[in-house]
């Protein structure tokens, strides 16, 4: 496995990856009404493109396959963090969240915040993120739940 940062010619792997765990993971804790309004998130690319100009976003590749990617703002706030639903449970989103984390710090961040889904908050809470506030997140007439959670450094 192969850690990198990501440009912006991988933009189409990151959607691919991106609403292939949304509409097969995801699925487990959200309507198929939900899941479908969030994969269409995939649909505004110029929004993709400036994370990757703006954040601290990494990929992990598997013999140049994308299997997941994350990304971080240099005052902490994780905003993507993305596992390729063959690759689930081998450690990806752990090395991505490290690696993500520690950069968070080299900013000087005094906490790394973030925008959880419900089936992502064992994770976070696994890595020391308390929940700030459960969020209903309106999105082309769904609501989509999800968590603010925090972590101080």
């Amino acid at each position: 496995m192969k850690l990198r940062k990501a440009t912006l010619k991988d933009v189409p792997a990151i959607l691919e990856l991106f609403k292939a765990t949304v509409t097969t993971i995801n699925r487990q804790d959200y309507t198929p009404a939900q899941v479908e309004v969030w994969a269409k998130s995939t649909e505004n690319t110029e929004r993709w493109q400036q994370r990757i100009e703006m954040q601290f976003f990494l990929l992990v590749e598997n013999s140049d396959q994308l299997v997941g990617f994350g990304s971080i703002t240099s005052t902490g706030y994780l905003d993507l963090l993305y596992v390729h639903p063959d690759f689930q449970r081998m450690g990806i989103a752990q090395t991505l969240f490290e690696t993500l984390m520690s950069y968070a710090e080299s900013e000087q961040a005094l906490a790394i915040t973030s925008d959880v889904s419900i089936t992502a908050r064992s994770f976070f809470e696994k890595n020391g993120f308390a929940v700030i506030q459960k969020q209903e997140n309106e999105r082309q007439g769904e609501i989509l739940i999800n968590y603010k959670m925090e972590k101080t450094l």
